[in-house]
């Protein structure tokens, strides 16, 4: 204890002993919400050599360990160290940063306070009219000249998330490319507490795109947390009220809306005519904010939903679009898919309901050929009777789908020299293409549209063809929402792991 002391004090002594050399403390990080991105930012102080961001998105940092987007700055520009990135954010993020800092030989490193995007300062450079710093330069490309400093990037490749293992083992699973080890837990979620945790999940508000498989609900905030379990319940526009029409009125969802692509699309809806408004309300969330990975081991424990033309989305979804806007060019895996009808049939007889477990990939909006990619499994009694957990294991060769702990199937890759819709696109990826870049976890609930239910099975009230297709499914609601008996997706947990 006492040599402590004696050795701060002489730290202390060594900075006063002379003038021109001061011990340094890292100022906090300035966040600059930009058009495109965001910048953060220190000021330079003579002595500093090199400054090292380590960001994270609503995820606060448990030590000095990578960030979501983490790079090494060697030069400064106009008295400023600074990283840009092109992902733009919303006000409701929250940005977590700590910084390293190399002064005049020696390390120092700080965690700053937390900045809410909203209290950001935006459009800073185009504001002023004259900006100190080149709008939005990616750290990847600022050109290297004679006459201009540009910040580079570190060659040195991050280390692995979890260090304190001696025997990790080298993994296929990657997080923002950062290398983890082998049958790592990656992600945990129980679903403690009385409200979904944001730094984890975030609520889809949005209609679904008006695309081939448009599902017949408007996603919201109706989730529930109890007793540890998720709960996502669908019920009816107006809860069946007599004076529902979805004929008749107008939604827009305004600032809560959630739009990927088109919020004209998925923001607002006009009824008239043909066009009416979602009969069905649900909930959907997802982890894109805060959790994505490459090839790895998914496990749900989950009740599935029971009632006709209701089917749970236990997802993976790809976090960039990275083959192109085309629904499912860049695919979605699916955990577990019911057609959650107590009893269907196709019109051969063969039984299609919730007796049916599919797993596997998506690639195509088309109804006739949704399952090309999947495999299923039949038991005697309906899946939504009781808990299962479903596992998916992704890898650079295959998917392979599990039900409490028995496997059902595997789905192999090679899709670009199957599928001739996307083969120029995906053959410029690997055997796994489009499964062969991140993907993030989505959970919900979903009814009818266009995709799931071939025309072909039994007693369907609607054709997927037909721009009525929601309306005669609405019409119909006297002989299926009868048979919800228990219409929710109540998920127990939901796992990652590194394989």
């Amino acid at each position: 204890m006492h040599s402590f002391i004696f050795y701060i004090f002489l730290v202390w002594l060594s900075c006063l002993s002379d003038l021109t050399v001061m011990c340094y403390k890292i100022p906090e990080v300035k966040l600059e919400v930009l058009q495109n991105g965001f910048r953060v930012s220190i000021p330079h102080e003579p002595g500093i050599e090199n400054v090292a961001f380590n960001i994270n998105r609503n995820r606060p940092f448990k030590a000095f360990e990578p960030g979501e987007y983490s790079n090494r700055i060697r030069t400064q520009i106009n008295n400023l160290w600074f990283l840009e990135t092109q992902r733009r954010l919303q006000d409701d993020d929250t940005i977590y940063v700590w910084t390293d800092v190399q002064f005049n030989k020696s390390r120092y490193r700080d965690i700053s306070t937390p900045i809410a995007v909203s209290h950001a300062l935006r459009g800073q450079a185009s504001q002023s009219g004259a900006s100190t710093i080149p709008p939005m330069i990616a750290v990847s490309q600022v050109p290297q000249s004679v006459n201009e400093i540009a910040p580079t990037t570190t060659t040195e490749e991050p280390p692995a998330i979890d260090q304190r293992n001696d025997k990790c083992e080298p993994s296929l699973t990657t997080i923002h490319n950062r290398k983890v080890c082998r049958g790592q837990l990656i992600f945990e979620e129980n679903f403690d507490g009385d409200q979904l945790d944001a730094s984890r999940w975030r609520y889809e508000v949005r209609l679904p795109l008006d695309i081939a498989d448009a599902e017949f609900v408007l996603y919201d905030t109706n989730a529930e947390l109890s007793n540890g379990l998720l709960k996502i319940e669908p019920r009816l526009w107006g809860n069946d009220s007599p004076n529902a029409d979805i004929q008749k009125g107008d939604l827009n969802l305004g600032a809560r809306c959630t739009a990927y692509q088109n919020p004209e699309v998925e923001c607002q809806r006009h009824s008239f005519g043909r066009v009416v408004l979602p009969p069905v309300l649900s909930a959907r969330i997802n982890t894109k904010h805060a959790f994505s990975f490459k090839y790895g081991r998914v496990e749900v424990r989950a009740k599935l939903p029971q009632g006709d033309w209701l089917f749970p989305l236990l997802l993976l979804e790809p976090l960039v679009n990275y083959y192109g806007q085309q629904p499912y060019a860049s695919g979605q895996m699916r955990i577990a898919f019911l057609r959650s009808n107590l009893n269907l049939q196709t019109g051969s007889g063969v039984e299609v309901g919730g007796r049916v477990l599919h797993g596997g990939a998506v690639l195509c909006a088309e109804s006739n050929n949704r399952d090309k990619f999947m495999v299923n499994t039949s038991r005697g009694a309906h899946f939504g009777e009781s808990f299962h957990i479903y596992s998916l294991t992704w890898n650079d060769r295959l998917l392979r789908l599990d039900v409490d702990g028995q496997n059902y199937g595997t789905v192999e890759g090679g899709y670009a020299q199957i599928v001739n819709d996307f083969n120029n696109a995906w053959a410029n990826g690997n055997y796994m293409a489009p499964f062969d870049q991140e993907f993030f976890i989505t959970l919900g609930v979903a009814a009818g549209g266009h995709g799931d239910f071939p025309d072909e099975y039994s007693s369907k009230p609607w054709v997927n063809s037909s721009p009525k297709a929601a309306l005669y499914f609405w019409r119909d609601r006297h002989n299926w929402k009868s048979t919800w008996i228990s219409p929710a997706l109540q998920v127990d947990y939901v796992r990652a792991y590194a394989i």
